[in-house]
């Protein structure tokens, strides 16, 4: 088992981007537990190199340090602090789904995106691992970009008092904490499974050949997207961008 996690909380205004940030620290040292908050990111980063949108005043812009003491695949991280955040919505009675692999929609647009980055020792085990979370909490007094607008939106549809995002926050990081400590145990599973919204649609999927179609079938035991192709064969998707047709 996973041993105890203690967090050491540190927030500050204004920062490219608390997974850069906080990987540097990693590297000189900081202990598991260290959690970087940031206000806003000039330069907030989400998977396949995509720019994580992180306005002032209307976010949750975090990362927290691991350095597990057991092998622990990337994607079970991101894959527990998915079901943490989805969790943690659904204490405010707002329904949310999961999109495979790292993405929370509420009302059917993303809300919440986790970006997981470490360095590896030869073995494969991690020496750390940093995992980065962006809430879009609040909506912008000015809407989301253009660019988003149609696949973005926030968890709460009014911008309410700044005491709700150190609520969510505090609910995210224990939520985190009670499934880490449980590993290689992975309870969460069943919970990543049930707030699909990908399985059982026709997607656009990246494999070893490139871009293929398929039907999402399910979730496999190592957090694998299971799809099936036309002709019949079924693929364990463990990496790459999937689209919903």
């Amino acid at each position: 088992m996973q041993g105890p996690l203690q967090y050491e909380l540190h927030t500050v205004e204004s920062i490219k981007s608390t997974n850069t940030a906080l990987k540097e620290l990693a590297r000189n040292g900081a202990p598991e537990g260290y959690v970087l908050v940031a206000l806003t990111q000039t330069n907030g980063r989400g998977r396949m190199n995509r720019v994580f949108y992180s306005p002032k005043g209307t976010g949750l812009y975090c990362s927290v340090l691991f350095r597990p003491s057991i092998p622990i695949p990337a994607y079970v991280l991101t894959c527990m602090s998915a079901v943490a955040a989805a969790e943690t919505i659904e204490s405010f009675d707002i329904p949310c789904k999961i999109k495979w692999v790292n993405d929370v929609y509420v009302r059917n647009k993303k809300a919440v995106g986790i970006l997981t980055e470490g360095a590896f020792a030869p073995d494969g085990s991690f020496v750390y691992a940093v995992v980065g979370i962006g809430v879009n909490l609040f909506p912008p007094a000015d809407g989301f970009p253009e660019s988003i607008s149609d696949t973005a939106t926030a968890v709460f549809e009014q911008k309410q008092d700044e005491s709700l995002r150190k609520l969510f926050l505090k609910r995210l990081l224990q939520r985190m904490k009670h499934y880490y400590e449980m590993l290689p145990e992975t309870p969460f599973i069943d919970a990543y499974r049930e707030k699909q919204m990908i399985v059982g649609k026709p997607i656009l999927f990246s494999d070893m050949e490139g871009m293929n179609r398929g039907t999402a079938i399910g979730i496999d035991d190592s957090f694998r997207l299971l799809v099936k192709t036309s002709d019949g064969t079924v693929h364990a998707v463990d990496r790459g961008d999937v689209t919903i047709l």
